[in-house]
């Protein structure tokens, strides 16, 4: 009888520690997530920023390309044929240029759209956890 009871105290302890240590896995679990979550959050806004100032130059860029590209249009004169010839073909290059640089900012733009996009999601996500991760200092 002594042995049923101890053998019984001893699986009701080992049950009643497993349940104990499974709620401590779990937590330590959420907390993992969260720091993951965090640490790609992070990530995904240095992205943001390096894109962000890619973009800027950029912009300066195009916008200096258009104004030239504005000027070389108003300017073309059709007095000369040989320099006229000449003045339209390198309208046309300066347009084509123009015209790849304004491709290369809209996907700039667009790929900002997106990072921003999933920075709020990985903040949605962070936010639904509601959980504080603290990390003691050792």
């Amino acid at each position: 009888m002594k042995r049923l009871l101890i053998t019984c105290m001893a699986v009701f302890t080992a049950f009643v520690a497993f349940a104990q240590s499974e709620a401590t896995i779990n937590d330590l679990k959420q907390q993992k997530k969260v720091l993951e979550l965090t640490a790609k959050l992070k990530q995904l806004q240095l992205n943001y920023e390096k894109e962000k100032a890619s973009f800027e130059s950029l912009a300066k860029e195009v916008a200096a390309a258009n104004a030239a590209a504005n000027i070389a249009s108003t300017n073309f004169s059709t007095s000369d044929a040989s320099g006229t010839v000449k003045d339209a073909k390198a309208m046309m290059k300066q347009l084509k240029e123009t015209k790849k640089l304004n491709k290369k900012l809209a996907k700039s733009q667009k790929k900002l759209d997106c990072l921003q996009k999933k920075i709020s999601k990985t903040q949605d996500n962070i936010d639904k956890m509601d959980k504080t991760v603290e990390i003691d200092n050792k």
